[in-house]
């Protein structure tokens, strides 16, 4: 088949394969940092990548620009898994590149002129494109995937914010294996042989605040859970009045029997 060089389908006006992975690294980043789940990015996400490229490369795109970028990613991500599932088709891990008989590239081609963008043996970013638009997105195939175990074990970096793609002893597979980086998880606690529970150290009790004999305030524990009872209140004899019941005494306090001694 003769078919223009895979640029042709996937960059145009300013467009380039570099600028692309700003966009796309910035985008899964910030996925990762906010537990976004949705397909549709918000605008703080373009904005952020948009300011990135900016300051990388030096060219300014809109957020219109972007949005649209984002769908054109999106639709090469579901071609490109388009073509590994038809019968036939396999990727090819040593050349990175999808291997299928020429009818399939016609027909497919016919159906999909874009599919012609992987007829070459450059690789899309299918990895991040994964992380970036749902790994739910990933058809499977059951019966035909073909899984090889390694015992050859690679480190990922931490670092990275983007998936991975497992390299291993397999040179003929569906789909490349993606699998998305583990979170980084801290302690935010150190060690201690004493506490387990990370509660107070207080110790378990009631705490009572009284004021003591001297004017000071202290603190009592109590480690029974009844309270202690009350002291009863000490209650004074009422005491004789010293008022006299004869209202004509002196000491009455009634003002008729002062009246009458005013009057005599």
């Amino acid at each position: 088949m003769n078919l223009p060089p895979q640029a042709t389908f996937l960059y145009e006006g300013l467009w380039t394969q570099e600028i692309d992975t700003t966009l796309v690294d910035t985008l899964v980043r910030l996925k990762r940092e906010t537990g976004w789940l949705l397909k549709e990015f918000p605008s703080y996400f373009l904005l952020t990548a948009g300011q990135e490229i900016r300051d990388i490369f030096g060219v300014l795109f809109n957020e219109e620009e972007l949005s649209g970028r984002v769908e054109t990613l999106h639709a090469r991500y579901k071609t490109f898994k388009e073509v590994l599932a038809q019968p036939g088709a396999h990727w090819d891990f040593p050349t990175k590149s999808v291997i299928a008989p020429d009818i399939m590239w016609e027909k497919i081609c016919k159906k999909n002129p874009f599919v012609g963008a992987y007829y070459y043996q450059e690789k899309p970013q299918y990895n991040k494109l994964a992380c970036l638009m749902g790994m739910d997105d990933i058809k499977l195939e059951g019966e035909n995937e073909v899984i090889v175990l390694s015992d050859t074990t690679e480190k990922l970096s931490s670092e990275d914010a983007s998936c991975y793609e497992v390299s291993g002893g397999t040179d003929e597979v569906n789909s490349p294996l993606v699998i998305p980086p583990s979170s980084t998880r801290r302690k935010l606690f150190s060690k201690m042989d004493d506490v387990q529970d990370r509660e107070s150290t207080t110790e378990m009790g009631i705490y009572f605040i009284e004021v003591a004999q001297d004017g000071q305030l202290r603190t009592r524990v109590e480690k029974s859970r009844v309270l202690p009872k009350p002291q009863p209140f000490k209650v004074d004899q009422p005491s004789h009045s010293m008022r006299s019941s004869n209202g004509s005494s002196c000491g009455s306090n009634s003002p008729i029997g002062w009246w009458q001694h005013l009057q005599k």
